[in-house]
């Protein structure tokens, strides 16, 4: 996959506010799995806990060869306190490589592979979480829109080894 039709630029990004729920995932079972955890941060908003704003965001906070650790989330409108496993927590906030992704999500991992294509070309080490910022839902995949952000370490603070 060429990263030429995703412009990937720095951006500063500050925390947001999210209701979410922590939950390890295997590898390629986030589309499977998503929902039972963000039908609980919609219980919470039903029951009156907490006020939403009906975006999904997914952070992705940690990875082995075999699992993701992800805070399923969505946009908080109030701080609220924990009700159960949805937890008051917030986006990363930094410097941070961003695209936006135009489309099905199933090609969601080509907008990825662009920003760490990136990454490698401009020298710029990542500095843990990524997230998902989903647009809100349409039934005709071209018009769905996902803003993908990789946080990215200070310049002058990558250190590498051997050197």
């Amino acid at each position: 996959m060429s990263s030429a039709k995703y412009d990937v630029h720095e951006v500063n990004v500050t925390p947001r506010r999210v209701a979410g729920v922590h939950a390890q995932v295997p590898r390629g079972r986030v589309a499977e799995e998503f929902r039972r955890y963000l039908d609980q941060v919609y219980a919470a908003a039903r029951s009156g806990a907490v006020s939403l704003d009906g975006q999904n965001i997914f952070i992705y906070r940690a990875a082995t060869a075999d699992e993701l650790t992800v805070d399923f989330c969505v946009g908080a409108a109030a701080p609220f306190t924990a009700i159960g496993p949805v937890l008051p927590l917030e986006t990363p906030s930094g410097v941070a490589a961003m695209t936006t992704h135009h489309g099905d999500y199933g090609r969601l991992g080509d907008a990825n592979s662009a920003i760490l294509e990136w990454c490698r070309a401009n020298d710029r080490a990542r500095a843990g979480p990524s997230w998902e910022v989903y647009g809100h839902w349409h039934a005709d995949p071209a018009q769905l829109r996902t803003d993908v952000y990789y946080l990215l370490k200070a310049k002058g603070a990558e250190v590498r080894r051997g050197e």
